[in-house]
């Protein structure tokens, strides 16, 4: 595997590091995995998930990653616009797939995120066909008449939750935030906000619409109070008939930053596999401008600085 920094544009460039595999290795020469920001957090990824899991794409899966910064954040320096950052998101990932077709004629995309960058993974899909695939790790998602009932039966029957919420009131104890028990600056901490979401059924025609173009969809949902059961994502978002276009993997309990080794381990093998499987079953190639479309077929289961 070969890595070096990549500069793309020339005034207030994008900083990132493109990964790629030995020659021999290589498993799809016109593919690559972009990986992007989680939030305001550098390239490198919660607990440096972003750096493993593109060595483990391009030595295992043998496919080239480029792994960035969004403007403003770590190595690349803020831009001006009249963008919204959720617009802008989009235009420079599409900048860099760009600057990477002409450079090294990729001209299909795997986009990678957690949580924003899942987001952000999402709305590039919708608007570019020349992404074939998403990973989307905590993505969209809402709440069923299944997930209350799991939420809220097992605190309802709960005594020591009475007994709690009794204290709370007595204000004899108090409910620490996810920052203080994590020991992470607060403005730091991303979770999931689902009362932030785009309307549901904006979200599902969005899904349709990259359902029907043969998009390949990976979802991993970790441990909260929102995703709670393994097929939460296809009952949220029927009729859509997603077919072999979607796996999703819910490791419960696994944090929303995989702060354990082993959680990490298993979904970057999960991620990397999916992705070899994706390139193995690819039917046609799809390039820039192009509606032709692909189907996967998945069993879904349960460095330095840069």
């Amino acid at each position: 595997m070969r890595e070096q920094v990549v500069m793309v544009g020339d005034d207030l460039p994008l900083v990132g590091v493109l990964s790629e595999p030995d020659q021999d290795k290589n498993s799809a020469p016109n593919t690559a995995v972009i990986l992007l920001n989680s939030g305001v957090i550098h390239r490198v990824g919660s607990c440096r998930l972003s750096v493993t899991l593109a060595r483990d794409l391009s030595e295992r899966a043998g496919l080239a990653t480029f792994r960035f910064d969004f403007s403003g954040i770590g190595d690349s320096e803020a831009r001006r616009g009249t963008l919204t950052a959720a617009q802008a998101a989009v235009e420079e990932v599409q900048e860099v797939m760009d600057y990477l077709g002409h450079w090294k004629q990729f001209d299909r995309f795997i986009l990678y995120g957690l949580c924003s960058g899942a987001f952000a993974s999402y709305r590039t899909a919708l608007s570019d066909p020349r992404v074939i695939g998403t990973v989307q790790l905590d993505g969209y998602c809402y709440r069923t008449w299944k997930s209350h009932m799991l939420h809220y039966a097992p605190r309802i029957l709960s005594p020591s939750r009475w007994g709690q919420l009794v204290l709370r009131k007595l204000g004899l104890i108090k409910l620490k935030k996810g920052a203080e028990v994590s020991g992470i600056e607060e403005r730091y901490f991303e979770v999931p906000n689902f009362a932030g979401y785009p309307p549901r059924q904006e979200v599902k025609q969005g899904l349709r619409e990259l359902n029907e173009r043969g998009l390949s969809m990976l979802y991993v949902f970790f441990g909260n109070e929102y995703y709670k059961y393994h097929k939460q994502f296809e009952d949220c978002f029927k009729p859509v008939a997603f077919g072999d276009n979607l796996t999703v993997i819910h490791h419960p309990h696994a944090t929303h930053i995989l702060s354990e080794p082993e959680d990490r381990r298993a979904v970057v093998e999960s991620i990397s596999d999916w992705a070899r499987d994706l390139i193995k079953h690819t039917q046609q190639p799809v390039s820039n401008g192009s509606e032709a479309g692909y189907r996967v077929c998945i069993c879904a289961s349960n460095e330095n600085p840069n």
